[in-house]
């Protein structure tokens, strides 16, 4: 073989080599995907745009500068701009000229479209957005300072949230004498398929406590590095406070509240008095995870004339979401002319 047939035949597998990596590491491999969610723990994500604010800038209102937050939806849940709010806190406002109107409640700039995936399985990445410092419009402009002397700037984000999980029900004409065959087992665990967002569905269990009746367990986990608010007023953040209450009597009411609706099921023929503990005894409620977990049982009576089936049961948790970033300025002192 000559040395052009062996250079050609090397970049054919090249080829064949780079398009089988792709086919296993891109967005979609071609095929429908057979879960509803993409599945993660991520919600809205936070940074400082780059330079906004500089690490450094100097003192005696030579150097003006504006801080603005990066906000990314990474999760599967849309959420519209004005149940966002931001404040900037860890400085006095008046060391820069401003007032703490200029640093609390601001909105981003647009709405925050969630991470989806379409039919084929290609994944549409969320919404980017800003939130900007100071409100009024104006620039920070640092006073005279003693010498250099650093700040912390730190982003505060209050935003709701929801969580949807899916698993499927084991439902037999005979929950207790099992046939040889059957299409699912009502006895052991099942898959939860849960939305990307901070809190999450987990190890959901089926039990039979009857010959026409279920019940089924899952767990609620916060997985991010958050807190989480819930009232049952289902306090949105129309102010900050509204959804993250910064006063301690007010937040300890509301802190690690997740609220959760059971659904498809509540309303399916085929179920009857559903029961949730915790849940006020019926298929909606808020409840209050310990140590970032919260395990609800339910139970459910069965139709008697029905035939074997997999039914999907759903499983909806909303919550406000507490987040921050933070960075560091340096003002640094310009000494005066002698």
């Amino acid at each position: 073989m000559s040395k052009r047939n062996y250079i050609l035949a090397f970049l054919v597998i090249l080829v064949l080599f780079v398009s089988a990596c792709t086919g296993k590491s891109g967005a979609s491999t071609g095929s429908a995907p057979r879960t509803p969610f993409i599945g993660g723990t991520a919600g809205i994500t936070i940074n400082f745009e780059k330079d906004n604010p500089p690490p450094e800038v100097t003192d005696d209102d030579t150097f003006g500068f504006r801080a603005i937050i990066d906000l990314k939806n990474e999760g599967e849940y849309s959420v519209p701009r004005d149940a966002v709010k931001v404040n900037l806190v860890g400085f006095d406002p008046a060391d820069f000229g401003k007032t703490f109107d200029d640093l609390r409640d601001v909105l981003p700039d647009d709405n925050l479209d969630s991470k989806r995936r379409d039919a084929e399985g290609n994944i549409l990445e969320g919404t980017t957005t800003y939130a900007q410092f100071p409100r009024s419009g104006d620039d920070f402009i640092p006073t005279k300072f003693p010498g250099n002397t650093p700040f912390t700037f730190r982003a505060d984000v209050c935003y709701n949230y929801q969580t949807q999980a899916d698993a499927q029900l084991c439902i037999l004409k005979d929950m207790i004498n099992i046939r040889q065959g059957g299409i699912c087992i009502p006895t052991q665990g099942r898959t939860i398929y849960s939305s990307s967002a901070p809190v999450q569905v987990v190890n959901f269990r089926q039990s039979v406590i009857g010959k026409d009746k279920l019940s089924f367990t899952f767990d609620v986990v916060l997985s991010g590095n958050v807190d989480v608010f819930w009232s049952k007023e289902k306090r949105k953040p129309v102010t900050f406070d509204d959804g993250c209450p910064r006063n301690p009597t007010a937040r300890r009411a509301v802190e690690s509240n997740v609220g959760v609706t059971i659904t498809e099921i509540p309303t399916d023929p085929l179920f009857s008095d559903l029961k949730c503990g915790g849940l006020d005894g019926g298929s909606t409620g808020v409840v209050r995870m310990i140590n970032g977990r919260r395990a609800i049982t339910c139970t459910a009576s069965l139709v008697q004339d029905r035939l074997d089936l997999e039914k999907t049961v759903g499983i909806l948790l909303e919550y406000n979401v507490l987040d921050n970033k933070e960075t560091d300025v340096l003002v640094k002192h310009l000494a005066s002319t002698p």
